[in-house]
């Protein structure tokens, strides 16, 4: 694939073709189909060598804290022996507004009888009191691959498939490498999954990202678990973790369920389950925040809210640089993400004497307070400009790479599509019309009641 037609949908549509001409769901090592658990992390890889997003390894990980809970987990085995009898295990995720877990507080609530399973203390993850630190198991994994348990590199298939990629994307040398340390790894992280599950009493997992726990999701379903994902960003047919080709055989690395926002993401990805396991309850984090925001009366000002992405923040950083070249006094509000390294951002605006137009707001910010003071937004593809859109800001998307996803909400009133200065004065400049929540279903807590309990 030459360089100058790489684009995420590029990427995608060529690796939905090698998927299909060469069965690679269906090949396996160790009697596991591995390509299913590293199909996402494949992807990554590919986009982040070729420059398409930004690269950045960064993380909010204290390596003291992450030991401390371990060695806590470890000295917890009464307490991890009772939650293991639990019914139901819900793995939360990292986004956090006041120390809740916006995806899974209110089911939270619901489930009376509920073991949270979560990683790495040390990301600012609030432990909740039947929680279970899933790091002490990850520990375990990486202790086997350390050993050199699982190492693939004289496996046929494995051969053939880093072959495949390597010819069809000009990867280099490094690539084979690297496949090798991702396909022991989640070999490994599925050994200690299944055995981990198999002393449990778990009847049901729900998770909010299984791309990123596929292989719980893989040794959950091979033992027969029901297993149901929240929905908690964007779905598109350019996400690798959510559209996949016309199978006829199960991927056992995706739920059985999957619980929409709302029916408009119904049809905007291939899911290789069921039209039917799609179920569409709403968000109960959107009910409420949009809910408290239609009450309070807006304090407008007039900044444009800036949505960051941890992958596009070159690009929107470029973006904003650009704008206020032409214009020197427009003044812009940056809302980073929550996993973004904002003193990249800071080094930038300072760089280039932007500051002085230019807020930062850090990541773990509730962002409806932001939607209450502010009429414009801008973004790429992030997950809030559909909510910041539901409470009526006029919405623009940056055309960096990835925009593509947002095709379909591009014709929405309010929409518009930017590139320079003159897509954004336009937009500005627009008289404002009345927008759409359709994206969320309405009631989303009494949905989840029901579902649920």
């Amino acid at each position: 694939m030459k360089p100058d037609t790489m684009t995420p949908e590029n990427v995608v549509k060529k690796m939905f073709q090698l998927e299909e001409q060469n069965n690679l769901f269906e090949i396996k090592v160790n009697n596991i189909f591995f390509y299913q658990l590293i199909r996402m992390q494949l992807y990554y890889y590919i986009i982040g060598e070729k420059k398409i997003y930004n690269k950045q390894d960064y993380s909010y990980k204290n390596a003291l804290s992450t030991i401390y809970y371990i060695c806590k987990e470890c000295l917890s085995w009464n307490k991890r022996k009772k939650l293991k009898k639990n019914k139901i295990c819900i793995i939360q995720h990292s986004r956090k507004i006041d120390g809740k877990d916006i995806y899974t507080d209110y089911l939270k609530k619901i489930v009376k009888e509920c073991t949270i399973l979560h990683q790495s203390e040390g990301q600012n993850y609030t432990q909740h009191k039947n929680s279970i630190n899933y790091d002490y198991y990850l520990m375990i994994k990486k202790f086997f691959t350390y050993l050199g348990f699982s190492y693939p590199n004289k496996d046929k298939n494995v051969k053939k498939f880093i072959k495949i990629f390597k010819e069809a994307f000009l990867l280099d040398d490094s690539f084979e490498y690297s496949m090798y340390y991702y396909i022991q790894n989640q070999l490994n992280a599925y050994k200690v999954a299944i055995n981990f599950l198999k002393n449990t009493n778990f009847k049901k997992i729900i998770v909010v990202n299984s791309y990123g726990n596929q292989s719980l999701i893989y040794a959950a379903n091979e033992i027969g678990l029901d297993t149901i994902e929240l929905q908690h960003g964007v779905i598109n047919n350019i996400h690798m973790g959510y559209h996949f080709p016309k199978l006829n055989s199960q991927i056992l690395s995706f739920p059985k369920k999957l619980i929409l926002f709302g029916d408009f993401w119904r049809d905007k990805a291939n899911f290789p389950i069921n039209n039917n396991h799609l179920i569409s309850l709403g968000s109960p984090h959107f009910d409420e925040s949009y809910t408290k925001l239609r009450k309070d009366k807006k304090k407008i000002n007039d900044r444009v809210l800036v949505l960051s992405q941890q992958t596009m923040q070159k690009n929107i950083l470029e973006f904003i640089k650009k704008i206020i070249s032409f214009q020197k006094n427009v003044k812009f509000t940056y809302k980073a993400h929550p996993k973004e390294d904002i003193r990249i951002a800071e080094k930038f605006l300072n760089k280039h004497n932007l500051i002085n137009n230019v807020e930062i707001i850090h990541g773990n910010k509730n962002i409806y307070t932001l939607f209450e003071k502010h009429t414009i937004q801008i973004g790429v593809f992030s997950t809030a400009l559909y909510e910041g859109y539901s409470c009526n800001l006029k919405t623009g998307i940056i055309k960096a790479p990835g925009w593509e996803s947002m095709k379909s909400f591009i014709n929405y009133p309010n929409v518009f599509t930017v590139e320079d200065f003159s897509d954004f004065q336009k937009m500005i400049n627009s008289s404002s019309k009345n927008s759409s929540s359709a994206f969320f279903r309405p009631d989303a807590k009494k949905n989840f009641s029901k579902f649920f309990e």
